[in-house]
Formats: C-alpha cells, sequence, structure tokens
C-alpha cells in the first residue's frame, strides 16, 4: 500500500477513473518467486456496474506474461502531474523541503484472456484512442 495522509487522499471514483483515462499509460506491478516484475503498457477503462476494470495487453514475449499466469494480484500505477516545493516559497517557517504530485494506485486481480477475437478488439480500440489526433490515423 501507499503511504498517504489523509489530507491528501481523494477517493471520488469519477475522480480517481477520469485521471487513469487522462493518464492511461500506467505500470503494471506484479510479483513471483524472483520478485517484482513491472511493464509500462496502455490501459482502456471499462465499469461494470461497480466494477472497474482496467485492460491492457503485454506482448507475449515479455516475461511478466508467464508472471502472471501465476500472480494474480498486480497494481497498475497512474502518474500524473508532479513538481517539487521548496520550503523557501513558504513565509512562516520552519518548512521543509516536499513534492506534490497526481498518482492513482489500482490494486487488484488479474484475469489472463487468450481469446484472438477479444485481442484484436482490443488492439482496434487502443489504437483508435491514440491514433484519433492523428491527421491520418
Amino acid at each position: 500500500m501507499v503511504y498517504l495522509p489523509p489530507a491528501f487522499t481523494e477517493a471520488r471514483p469519477e475522480v480517481l477513473v477520469a485521471h487513469i483515462e487522462r493518464h492511461d499509460f500506467g505500470l503494471l506491478v506484479s510479483h513471483d518467486a524472483a520478485g517484482l516484475v513491472a511493464s509500462h503498457i496502455p490501459f482502456l477503462v471499462e465499469r461494470h456496474d461497480e466494477e472497474l476494470h482496467l485492460l491492457g495487453h503485454l506482448a507475449r514475449p515479455n516475461p511478466q506474461v508467464e508472471d502472471l499466469s501465476v500472480s494474480r494480484e498486480v497494481l497498475a500505477i497512474f502518474s500524473g502531474p508532479h513538481a517539487y516545493i521548496s520550503p523557501s516559497w513558504y513565509a512562516d517557517g520552519p518548512s521543509v523541503p516536499t513534492w506534490n504530485y497526481v498518482d492513482v494506485h489500482a490494486y487488484g486481480k488479474i484475469q489472463l484472456v487468450e481469446d484472438d477475437d477479444w485481442l484484436r478488439r482490443l488492439l482496434r480500440r487502443l489504437s483508435d484512442r491514440h491514433e484519433a489526433g492523428n491527421p491520418a490515423p
């Protein structure tokens, strides 16, 4: 779990989902007997009733794929803006340096999908999303 002081906690699902959708290139972290494994991948968000599903794709040669067939709990990290905060910016002291940042940590269970049609649809959706701004997608 991440250390998060209550004053800096955001718990509204719509705000968290909006952050993930805006900063959708996340870090997928899993753990196997050899240790932690991580891959940077684009995600799509789907809502099913009260559940949030994050969809992503890893290339088959990626060693994390084998890890995910055994390790079922994962963490996806979606980093946003961040900045150093100098103690010299405060009128009152004493102050300490700090860092302001916006991240969403999503914890959950992984489900590998081996269906070729599902994969093609996912890859099409990912391509459509990220090619949309190009003059000739």
